[in-house]
């Protein structure tokens, strides 16, 4: 029920959105019948398609062509968005003016013709429009799986010297309920192998919000090889947490916690060891290092399942260690202050947005506003956060300017 109110109210708005449209353009329209019949016809088909969610609740892995199809509708809705603002800007000039000419202008000089639009806010419109859109399909068309190395060289103090870098890779955000395509993900574990690493780490959101979903994927994730192990915590959607499981009654608690064993036996099954608020010391060509792992941690309403004290219990001190906890605002609220040194924290969680620019050492994304560790690697003083962008999607089916990712991290000594 909550999801149709929610999709009606979306529909009201996007409605308006249309009708707002519709003013400004209607002499346009109305002299090319063909482009009015297409407005209404693409405005008609969006809201029956924002209702089909809504109805199949029991449907945790669409089929890929639905999830393109809802691709193509955020880009429209966003498209109309963009276009809004010059508009909306030209409206306020109208309103000033009439304002003016009610008040300034002597009666003699007034035709009383209305103000009309002008020209320049109209054709922006259009062409903000167009721009949107053709970025958001190209988003969804190519870059979506569009796969990227990010090659960083971590040089830690307490590494020593002498000896082979430590090369781990590390993946995050796979999110496979809207992932799809099997072959791509071959083609991403294929460009993981060829790396050769000796870790391999995965920080969360291994599905949207059922363990099924990962279910058609556990073949390809087997063959992802690490020459000492792989590992991997829970991100905030690999809980039941979003499917409207009540655990304050004895019966939604027995179901989230069905949940979290069947997101388990995923893992286990895909070959991850799952580290859920616990540590493992490793023995890598005679260099020992700390591999800890938490159960989700995030500011704000975000779960916070995650104990980093019991975590770090009885680590070897002295040793590079290597945290992994999927949301990067747990490094400057909690790990950043902990007793027991951490080197680095690796994590996932933001995605990049999905959209933004990268030239270079340059990177901006809007995420920026909501997270201030967003991408790649921060440091502060001897501690560091890798933040990956991920490399699956959710939401919106597409990458704009922040791609996939893949990390290729090499740890050396200082």
């Amino acid at each position: 029920m909550d999801r149709i109110i929610f999709s009606s109210v979306l529909i009201i708005f996007i409605l308006s959105l249309d009708f707002y449209l519709w003013s400004a353009f209607k002499t346009n329209f109305l002299a090319r019948p063909y482009v009015k019949y297409g407005f209404w016809s693409i405005s008609i088909l969006t809201v029956l398609l924002m209702y089909y969610p809504a109805i199949n609740t029991n449907m945790p892995l669409y089929p890929d062509y639905m999830v393109i199809i809802f691709g193509f509708i955020f880009a429209i809705i966003s498209a109309k968005l963009i276009a809004v603002f010059p508009l909306f800007i030209d409206d306020v000039i109208r309103f000033f003016r009439y304002i003016f000419q009610q008040l300034f202008e002597k009666e003699s000089t007034q035709t009383g013709l209305p103000i009309s639009r002008l020209d320049f806010f109209k054709q922006t419109a259009l062409a903000l429009g167009a721009i949107t859109f053709s970025l958001l399909s190209y988003g969804i068309l190519v870059g979506r799986y569009d796969f990227k190395k990010h090659v960083v060289k971590l040089k830690l103090n307490n590494y020593p010297n002498g000896v082979k870098p430590l090369r781990i890779i590390q993946l995050s955000d796979l999110h496979l309920g809207s992932f799809q395509r099997k072959d791509k993900l071959l083609e991403a574990v294929e460009m993981v192998n060829q790396e050769q690493p000796d870790l391999i780490f995965f920080t969360g959101d291994l599905v949207n919000n059922y363990p099924s979903e990962a279910l058609p994927f556990v073949d390809v994730l087997k063959q992802l090889k690490a020459k000492h192990g792989k590992y991997a915590v829970l991100g905030n959607h690999d809980y039941a947490d979003y499917i409207g499981i009540n655990k304050a009654t004895q019966t939604g608690l027995a179901q989230w916690n069905k949940h979290l064993d069947e997101i388990k036996d995923v893992f286990q099954s895909s070959g991850f060891n799952l580290l859920l608020n616990e540590n493992r010391l490793l023995n890598i060509s005679g260099v020992e290092i700390n591999v800890v792992g938490v159960e989700n941690w995030g500011e704000g309403r975000f779960s916070k399942y995650g104990n980093l004290d019991k975590a770090m219990a009885d680590v070897k001190k002295d040793i590079p260690t290597f945290l992994l906890s999927h949301d990067p605002t747990h490094w400057h609220h909690k790990v950043l202050s902990h007793s027991q040194h951490i080197d680095l924290q690796m994590a996932g969680h933001t995605h990049g947005m999905q959209f933004g620019v990268e030239i270079g050492k340059f990177k901006w994304s809007p995420v920026k506003w909501r997270y201030k560790h967003w991408a790649g690697l921060y440091q502060k003083n001897n501690h560091y956060l890798y933040v990956n962008r991920g490399i699956g999607h959710i939401g919106y089916p597409g990458r704009v300017g922040i791609l996939p990712e893949i990390t290729v991290l090499d740890v050396q000594s200082a």
